[in-house]
Parts: structure tokens; C-alpha cells; sequence
């Protein structure tokens, strides 16, 4: 009755795979090619979120350090470096800072005047960034994204 490990009148398979395995061989290679371009995409876009939302973090942390710096002291030139020094990983030339002051209706640039204790410093930082994937291109976005942040404080003097 056992021939071999084969039973008599049987007729044995082709190879060791069964042929139900036989016919499925080739499937795995089609699911990977339809899977893998979405995963990379998938991958892709987390990362570009993830670069573009620390840069966004960044000019807002900026913009708040110059305001704060701003509560205290009067000086542009200073206010300007605390920006460019809490987002020196960034690329400054993508980078502009404005800092103007005043009452709350009417504002003028920081370096124009004296200020006023009370008065209202207002910092904004603006960069320009770059995707580093082209998927944002794909969907609609284009190449670049404008980030703006701006913060306030209220000048306590000298």
C-alpha cells in the first residue's frame, strides 16, 4: 500500500508544492507591486508633513521669542538676531522678520521712533518652504508653502 511515501493508485504532484500553492506562487509579487508604490507614498507624505510642520513650529517659537525679547528691550537689531539665532537650522535666506509697534490701531517699524511704555510689539516671521518630495506637487499644493507667524507683547520699557 505504501510506496515510498505514496499511496497506490494516487497520482503523485508535480514538484513539492501542492497545486494550490502552484497556481498562487506569482501573487505575492503582483500584491507587493501594487502595495509598495502606496507605502512609499504613504512614508513620503509623513515625512514631508513632519519637515514642513517643524519648520512651521519654528517661526511660530521664533516669533514669540522676539516678541518677548521686544517686552523688554527696544531694539530691532537685537529682537532680529533672537529670531534668526532660534531658527538657525532654518534656511535664513527664505527667512523675513518684521517688527513693528503701537498703540493698537496704528503701527509703525520698530526702528521709526521712540516707544512708548504700553505700547504693542508686534514680530512677524514669514518663510518660504520648499518641499523636499514632489508628492505635494501631485496633489495640488505646487512646490512651496508660505509659512507666517506672528505674536505680540506688550512693551514694559527699559
Amino acid at each position: 500500500m505504501d510506496d515510498g511515501g505514496h499511496r497506490r493508485g494516487r497520482a503523485s504532484h508535480r514538484g513539492r508544492w501542492p497545486r494550490r500553492a502552484r497556481e498562487e506562487r506569482g501573487a505575492i509579487a503582483v500584491e507587493f507591486a501594487i502595495i509598495a508604490p502606496l507605502l512609499i507614498l504613504l512614508v513620503l507624505g509623513i515625512m514631508e508633513f513632519g519637515l514642513g510642520y517643524h519648520a512651521w513650529d519654528a517661526t511660530q517659537n521664533a516669533a514669540r521669542e522676539g516678541a518677548r525679547l521686544g517686552a523688554v528691550d527696544s531694539s530691532e537689531h537685537a529682537i532680529r538676531e533672537r529670531v534668526e539665532s532660534t531658527t538657525s537650522f532654518l534656511d535664513q535666506s527664505k527667512l523675513t522678520v518684521t517688527c513693528v509697534v503701537g498703540s493698537g490701531t496704528s503701527f509703525s517699524l520698530c526702528n521709526e521712533g521712540p516707544w512708548d511704555e504700553g505700547d504693542i510689539v508686534r514680530v512677524t516671521v514669514e518663510y518660504r518652504y520648499d518641499f523636499i518630495t514632489p508628492l505635494p506637487n501631485f496633489v495640488g499644493m505646487g512646490a512651496q508653502m508660505q509659512l507666517k507667524s506672528v505674536s505680540e507683547a506688550r512693551f514694559e520699557g527699559e
